[in-house]
C-alpha cells in the first residue's frame, strides 16, 4: 500500500514522521534547503520579486505521488497549523486554488519561514491564514523580501516579523514604493515619530503602514483644526496647531489606527459636552493623554464618567477637573481599581480624605504604594497626626517619592520595602478594618456610649448594619455614604468597644 509523503511544516505537537534520504523522482535530499543567509534589503530587488506563486500545483513526476495520497491541503493545515475541517472548508471557499498547491515544494516552506524562522508561532499563522488565506498565495521570495523591508526600514527585530505579517498579512503584496516606503515616509519625516516608536507601530498596529499617505494625513488635518479652534494662550498649544497635532501623534502614533468618524469624534463630543470641558478642554485633554482616544465609550469613559459624578457624588465639574488632572482613570477597572482605592482610603483617612482626593490617589497601586504606607503610618503611631497635621495630608503622603515618605514617617527604607513587599503577598491587603489608631479626641470619647443610640438617617442605617456583620463591603454594596457611616461606626468602636 502506497504512503503518504510526510509534509515538510511547522507542528507544534506532533514530532515529524522520518524522511527517506531522497524523493521518489529522484531529486535532492529532501532535508537539503538553500541557504538562509541576510541580505541587505533593495528596493528595486524587492519590487522586481513576483508577489504570488507561478507553478504551485503537485505536477509531471509528482502525479503518482497525488494519486498514491500524497499530503492534501486539508491535512498539511491539520498537522502543521491545527485547523479543523471547518476552518479549511472556509479557507478553500475563499481561496479555491490552495487545494492544488503542492504541499511539500510549495506551502511546507512558507509555514517554515513565518512560524519558526520569523517567530509567528502556529497560533498566529493559524489566525492569519483564517483572516486572510491569500498569505498562503504570496511567493516565498516575495515573503523574505517583505520580511527584509519590515527588518531594515521598521526596526522590527527578526523574531517578531511573523507576527507583523500575520497581523496584516496585506504587506506581503503591497508595493513598497506605492504604500509601504511612503508611509514609513510620512511617519518619520512629517511626524517625526521616532525609531523605536516606529517599531512598535509596526508590531501593535502594521495596518497603519498598509495605510495610503493621503489617509494618515487627513486623521493629522483633522487634529490640526482641532487645535487650531483652541484658546492660543493656552501653553499646551503655543507651538501651533500643526506641531501640537504632530506632538501628539509622536506620543501615540498609534491613533492613526482609530476611525476619525467612528471612534475619535463621539469620544470628543462626550468630553466637551457630556463632561463639560468644552471644544479647547476636551483639544487639551488630548494633547495630555491620547492614549485615551484608545478606550471605548462604552464600556470605559461613559461608566467610569457615571462612576465619578454619581457614586462618588464628585458632580459633573468636579469630576471634570479630576479626569483632567489623573486622564488615566478612565482607563480604570471601577470593580477592580477605582471603587476599593476609594473605599480603603476614605475609610483609612476618615474623615479628612474626601472622595475627591481619594480618586486622585488611584493612579498609584493599592497593594504597592496606598496599603504600605497606611501601615507604616499605624506602626509609628502617625494616623492621629495625618488627621490633624495638613503635611500628612492623603495626597501629599501618596504622592511623595518613597525616600521622601520614609523621612515623612522616621522610617527605615529597608522597613519600609518590607513592608510593601508583605503588602503586596496579603491576599487581605485593602480589605477595610477597624480604626485603631488615637485620632479620636476625649470629647468624642466620652460620648461613645450616647453616640452609638443615635438615629441614623436611612443610607447611614444601611452602612451600619453592613459593618456590624463584616469589615469590608462588596463592589455591589459599597457607596460613599455607606463608606463614611461605616468608618465613623469603626472608629467609634475601634478603641474601647466591645464590637470586635
Amino acid at each position: 500500500a502506497g504512503c503518504a509523503t510526510p509534509a515538510r511544516g511547522f507542528a507544534p505537537r506532533a514530532r515529524r514522521p522520518p524522511r527517506p534520504s531522497t524523493s521518489r523522482g529522484g531529486r535532492f535530499p529532501r532535508g537539503t534547503r538553500a541557504a538562509r543567509g541576510p541580505s541587505a534589503f533593495v528596493a528595486g530587488a524587492f519590487e522586481a520579486e513576483d508577489v504570488f506563486d507561478a507553478d504551485v500545483s503537485v505536477a509531471g513526476e509528482d502525479a503518482r505521488d497525488a494519486e498514491a495520497g500524497a499530503v492534501s491541503f486539508a491535512a498539511f493545515c491539520a498537522t502543521a497549523l491545527e485547523m479543523t475541517d471547518a476552518d479549511v472548508a472556509k479557507v478553500l471557499d475563499r481561496v479555491p486554488k490552495l487545494k492544488g498547491y503542492d504541499v511539500d515544494r510549495v506551502l511546507a516552506p512558507k509555514v517554515d519561514l513565518l512560524a519558526l524562522e520569523l517567530g509567528a508561532g502556529a497560533r498566529a499563522l493559524r489566525a492569519a491564514v483564517k483572516r486572510d488565506p491569500r498569505l498562503l498565495t504570496v511567493s516565498l521570495l516575495r515573503l523574505r523580501a517583505t520580511a527584509r523591508w519590515v527588518e531594515a526600514e521598521c526596526g522590527v527585530g527578526q523574531k517578531s516579523v511573523g507576527a507583523v505579517l500575520c497581523k496584516q498579512p496585506s504587506l506581503a503584496w503591497l508595493g513598497v514604493e506605492t504604500t509601504l516606503g511612503p508611509a514609513v515616509a510620512f511617519l518619520r519625516d512629517e511626524i517625526g515619530v521616532p525609531a523605536e516608536s516606529l517599531a512598535a507601530v509596526a508590531a501593535k498596529n502594521p495596518s497603519i503602514l498598509a495605510m495610503s499617505v493621503s489617509n494618515l494625513r487627513e486623521k493629522r488635518d483633522f487634529f490640526v483644526n482641532v487645535f487650531a479652534d483652541a484658546p492660543e494662550s493656552s501653553g499646551a498649544f503655543s507651538v501651533g496647531p500643526l506641531e501640537t497635532a504632530n506632538g501628539v501623534f509622536r506620543k501615540n502614533p498609534q491613533m492613526f489606527a482609530l476611525s476619525v468618524k467612528n471612534s475619535i469624534v463621539p469620544k470628543l463630543q462626550f468630553f466637551a459636552n457630556e463632561l463639560g470641558l468644552g471644544a479647547s478642554g476636551a483639544a487639551l485633554l488630548v494633547t495630555k493623554s491620547p492614549a485615551i482616544l484608545h478606550l471605548s465609550l462604552e464600556r470605559n469613559i461613559k461608566p467610569t464618567t457615571t462612576f465619578l459624578v454619581t457614586e462618588l457624588c464628585l458632580g459633573r465639574e468636579r469630576a471634570a477637573k479630576l479626569v483632567m488632572s489623573r486622564p488615566t482613570v478612565l482607563a480604570y477597572s471601577i470593580d477592580q481599581k477605582l471603587r476599593p482605592t476609594v473605599a480603603y482610603l476614605t475609610h483609612s483617612f476618615f474623615p479628612t480624605c474626601d472622595a475627591y482626593d481619594a480618586a486622585m490617589c488611584t493612579t498609584y497601586s493599592l497593594k504597592g504604594r496606598i496599603v504600605p504606607r497606611v501601615r507604616a503610618l499605624k506602626s509609628k503611631g502617625l494616623m492621629a497626626t495625618a488627621f490633624k497635621d495638613p503635611a500628612f495630608k492623603v495626597t501629599y503622603v501618596m504622592c511623595a517619592s518613597d525616600a521622601r515618605f520614609c523621612a515623612m514617617a522616621e522610617m527605615e527604607r529597608e522597613k519600609y520595602d518590607e513592608l510593601v513587599k508583605q503588602a503586596k503577598e496579603d491576599p487581605d491587603a485593602g480589605r477595610i478594618g477597624w480604626l485603631t489608631d488615637g485620632r479620636r479626641d476625649e470629647n468624642e470619647r466620652n460620648d461613645e456610649t450616647s453616640a452609638r443610640d443615635k438615629k441614623k438617617e436611612s443610607v447611614a442605617e444601611a452602612g451600619a448594619a453592613l459593618s456590624a456583620s463584616k469589615v469590608s463591603l462588596t463592589s455591589e454594596e459599597w457607596t460613599l455614604e455607606a463608606a463614611r457611616e461605616m468608618a465613623a461606626r469603626a472608629l467609634r468602636e475601634g478603641e474601647g468597644g466591645t464590637s470586635r
